[in-house]
């Protein structure tokens, strides 16, 4: 077993294995990191051969704080077990964070009208926030506004789309916390296995005794079998392949890794050759910075154009 390229097949990376929709990449990973919305249409389009930025529209994704308490694109089928295990972890913390910043009477005091302006029709943030301010609602301060809508979203009142609206919805049914544990521990190993306890305690936030639990409780998953890695990939910030595991050294080089997460919680984009990160990547693609072999000049242009072809979409 060549772990490498397990893994690279069960994050759908390795041309043979890539998924057929976006829609069946999301559940593959068990959602693709979503703070930016182009980042997170890009890790799709990594995994689907021909993916449009249309498709991803269509796919009927759903965007809201899932594994680490961070916002994720995920299938709609995933929400309720997620939101099982990650809003009783993350929910109290965006609370406290309102409390420490003293606007915990203005948010509370602005949800029903947020709650309606969404229910009439999806909204982008900064326009709910001018609604807001003509219906005479304060200003959040202090930093709070970052905490407004995951504080919403954890209690299951509202869920994003793909291009960046957020609409009304319902909670989530419940769903039983070891049922909601075995199901994690499976679609981890699923889109990432080869991996261990530690791994899928730091890919989802949850002690490492809950990632033990639910490992037991999944019982053994076998890892995809290892496919041919891609010549050249080039993977967003915050791929999936770059936070699924306790550390990144299994795909970056020894001494690269602040290269690839330089501080301040940005995680770059990278060029993936065969079973390494050789570099990162801005723009369209034709910015490049080496640290490794560069992969053969077709593939890369072949990537850069591939981006381009989606971007423009």
């Amino acid at each position: 077993m060549d772990p490498v390229r397990a893994r690279l097949a069960a994050q759908r990376l390795s041309p043979s294995v890539r998924a057929g929709s976006a829609l069946e990449a999301a559940r593959a990973v068990c959602g693709v990191q979503a703070q930016d919305v182009r980042s997170s249409a890009l890790a799709l389009r990594s995994r689907v051969a021909g993916l449009t930025r249309a498709e991803v529209r269509e796919a009927g994704l759903v965007r809201t704080w899932t594994v680490r308490g961070t916002l994720h694109l995920i299938a709609p089928e995933d929400r309720a077990w997620l939101h099982a295990l990650c809003a009783p972890r993350f929910l109290p913390r965006m609370e406290r964070a309102l409390e420490q910043r003293g606007q915990a009477e203005v948010a509370r005091g602005m949800l029903d009208d947020l709650l309606e302006l969404v229910a009439e029709r999806p909204r982008e943030r900064a326009e709910l926030l001018e609604r807001l301010a003509e219906r005479g609602h304060p200003e959040l301060g202090g930093g709070a506004v970052n905490v407004l809508m995951p504080w919403v979203a954890l209690q299951g009142l509202v869920v994003g789309t793909s291009d960046g609206l957020w609409a009304r919805s319902d909670p989530p049914p419940a769903v039983d916390e070891d049922e909601a544990l075995a199901t994690l521990a499976r679609r981890y190993l699923e889109g990432h296995g080869p991996a261990g306890d530690r791994d899928l305690a730091a890919w989802s936030g949850l002690p490492l005794g809950r990632a033990r639990r639910a490992l037991e409780l999944a019982g053994p998953v076998a890892p995809a079998e290892p496919a041919e890695p891609p010549e050249c990939a080039l993977l967003p910030a915050f791929d999936p392949a770059m936070l699924g595991w306790a550390s990144r050294d299994w795909v970056v080089p020894a001494g690269h890794d602040r290269d690839v997460l330089p501080g301040g919680g940005m995680l770059r984009a990278v060029v993936l050759a065969g079973e390494r990160v050789v570099g990162t990547w801005r723009g369209s693609g034709a910015e490049t910075t080496w640290f490794g072999p560069e992969p053969p000049a077709g593939a890369l242009a072949a990537e850069v154009a591939d981006v381009g072809r989606f971007l423009a979409s």
